[in-house]
């Protein structure tokens, strides 16, 4: 498993391969959506697994007082249920980290909230919407 910064338009484009497989195909969010204002200043990871193939990915972006926001984060759905879900959460933790930011929030979609909280995210807001699919503000310190 390794995980890579999404710093070529090859590797970029592998991220949006599986968000398009993800939340496009298999949770019909719009694709006219998904793909948003927020692409190029965010920082973008994709996650190969021990063969080479493209599995996972997961963005940031910077908001203020030293917050990120993290976003999009997929994995393959042949893929689920090997832990790489927490391999790019964590990897995410650490490079903001060592970029100085202090905390992080999410917006998880409300089946998701167990996965989140093991990684020590609290829920922070009530439930909304987004893209037709439930979710809740999530906040941990990094």
């Amino acid at each position: 498993m390794e995980i890579k910064t999404a710093d070529t338009k090859e590797l970029y484009d592998r991220c949006l391969d599986i968000r398009m497989k993800v939340f496009v195909e298999e949770q019909d969010v719009p694709a006219d959506i998904e793909v948003d204002e927020h692409e190029d200043i965010c920082t973008h990871f994709v996650l190969f697994d021990d063969s080479g193939d493209a599995v996972g990915t997961v963005r940031y972006r910077p908001l203020e007082d030293g917050m990120i926001k993290i976003e999009r984060m997929a994995v393959l759905k042949p893929h689920r249920g090997r832990g790489y879900g927490y391999d790019l959460m964590e990897g995410v933790h650490r490079h903001a980290k060592e970029a100085g930011y202090k905390r992080a929030k999410l917006g998880a979609q409300v089946h998701a909230i167990p996965f989140y909280e093991k990684l020590g995210y609290s829920v922070a807001s009530d439930e909304f919407d987004d893209a037709g699919i439930p979710h809740k503000y999530m906040i941990r310190e990094l």
